[in-house]
């Protein structure tokens, strides 16, 4: 019954993508979340061909018939062309440094990995380049796609699905006494069946609750898609708990003030309140976990426990930095330097330093860190424009989408997390995209219709008023 069910969802998104290529992406982003899910069939027995790569072959076909009947413009930022394609050249040179070196590799990584003792070339281009690259043409496709106001919130949308989906497969397979005691001994069951680490779920699931906090204030959305968004926020908070992460509780909270402090809202400072309020009393294993290490009643810290380890690896990364800090030295410069040889001998045992920002420095350097930042920053600064700069609230929200993201991925960079192109950056991407396009649109225009003596009324030249973003706190007027 499942395989049938996916086989008639993949013809439809086939039939669909000839009709209308951009909704059916939307579905397709949507259905991301499911693509590694175990008991998912794959109804095609070719090796390397599944159920999601064959729906993204077919958007592709519709998207390219699209712009043969149409041959629109591009109009994407220049910034955002510059700083995408420095990120992927620098990247590539950071690849093909490692297939240089790709015995040493072999010999250091075999030691944490046996399987990495036949990693052959192809698998490095595979699992480094391909396989991300894919959900960073997804990206580009929402770009090129979402040219009205409507797809814009349609995009948005899917991305709020693709993590909810996450959510409810995590909460499926964790019960809910978990966050109450022992949840530990369920967290290995998140990698299992969504092929993400718990880390990067937590990060998706932080980002995206703030983000659905704005789009339940957003008044210019249908009432039933905000209520939709809203009965999502439990199922994505309670996901967030069942990670354990403790870089996402962070991520979490400093994505929250930021989000207060940009929108100027007191409303966002009194759910980040009650949400800790509720982990207090009624999870109290995320508590414990955030207080891992530290004995609340002596107040003495267990640093090896605290820090997880990074005591040995980070001291480590950073003499290895400091041997060759301008160049790095490729991708997983950090076994590929002498830093993972220092690890072992100190007791630590993996293959990445625990932190994006080292990790950086270790692959490509000082100067190719620019190159690996800029996508990331370049997320920050337009979010922020398009909150402060904008007054049409379809382009607000998609500023605020483009700053919890990029928070919550900054933050979380600290402790762990990698920047270099990876599968589990696929929301980041897809948030990118869609905020690059919401750059070129322009504010409804706005004429004034009455004038008070203390301020002038506005609306849109449609006639409809102009709605005010919600989260803020406060109406805005043009």
């Amino acid at each position: 019954m499942r395989e049938l069910a996916v086989t008639a969802l993949v013809l439809f998104v086939l039939v669909y993508s000839l009709r209308n290529w951009f909704g059916a992406l939307c579905i397709l982003v949507a259905f991301t979340a499911l693509q590694d899910y175990p008991g998912l069939p794959n109804p095609f027995a070719t090796k390397g061909i599944n159920h999601w790569s064959v729906m993204l072959a077919g958007v592709t076909v519709g998207w390219f018939l699209w712009r043969i009947g149409t041959r629109p413009r591009l109009n994407l930022p220049p910034i955002w062309i510059l700083v995408v394609s420095l990120y992927v050249f620098g990247e590539l040179v950071a690849l093909v440094r490692l297939c240089a070196d790709l015995d040493t590799f072999r010999v250091k990584a075999g030691v944490l990995n046996e399987g990495y003792l036949h990693y052959t070339i192809r698998a490095v281009f595979v699992d480094c380049a391909y396989s991300p690259m894919r959900y960073m043409w997804m990206a580009f496709l929402l770009a090129d796609g979402a040219r009205t106001r409507r797809r814009l919130i349609m995009a948005v949308v899917a991305i709020l699905s693709a993590v909810f989906l996450y959510a409810l497969v995590v909460d499926k397979e964790i019960p809910l006494s978990g966050l109450a005691q022992g949840a530990m001994r369920y967290r290995h069951r998140i990698q299992k069946w969504t092929n993400r680490h718990p880390n990067d779920l937590a990060r998706a699931f932080a980002a995206a609750f703030w983000v659905g906090v704005a789009f339940v204030t957003y008044k210019a959305a249908p009432r039933w898609m905000r209520l939709g968004v809203a009965a999502a926020l439990g199922p994505i908070l309670v996901g967030l708990g069942h990670t354990l992460s403790r870089g996402g509780y962070l991520g979490f909270a400093v994505t929250g003030m930021v989000l207060a402090a940009v929108t100027r809202s007191w409303r966002v400072l009194m759910v980040l309140v009650a949400a800790g309020v509720a982990v207090v009393s009624f999870a109290p294993s995320v508590v414990e976990r955030m207080l891992t290490g530290l004995d609340t009643r002596s107040g003495q810290a267990d640093v090896q426990e605290l820090m997880a380890g990074r005591n040995v690896i980070w001291p480590a990364a950073l003499e290895a930095i400091e041997e060759n800090p301008l160049l790095g030295y490729g991708f997983y410069g950090y076994v590929l330097s002498t830093a993972v040889d220092r690890s072992l001998a100190g007791g630590g045992g993996e293959k990445h330093p625990h932190n994006a920002y080292l990790e950086t420095l270790l692959d490509v350097g000082l100067l190719g860190a620019p190159l690996r930042l800029g996508p990331f920053f370049c997320l920050l600064g337009s979010g922020y424009v398009l909150i402060r700069r904008r007054r049409d609230p379809v382009l607000q929200l998609c500023g605020v989408v483009g700053l919890c993201w990029a928070t919550t991925t900054l933050v979380m960079g600290l402790t762990g997390q990698h920047f270099g192109l990876t599968q589990n950056l696929f929301t980041f991407w897809c948030v990118s995209g869609l905020v690059a396009r919401a750059l070129t649109l322009r504010d409804r225009a706005v004429v004034p219709v009455r004038h008070t003596g203390r301020r002038t009324a506005t609306t849109p030249i449609a006639g409809h008023p102009l709605p005010a973003m919600g989260v803020a706190g406060r109406a805005r007027h043009a």
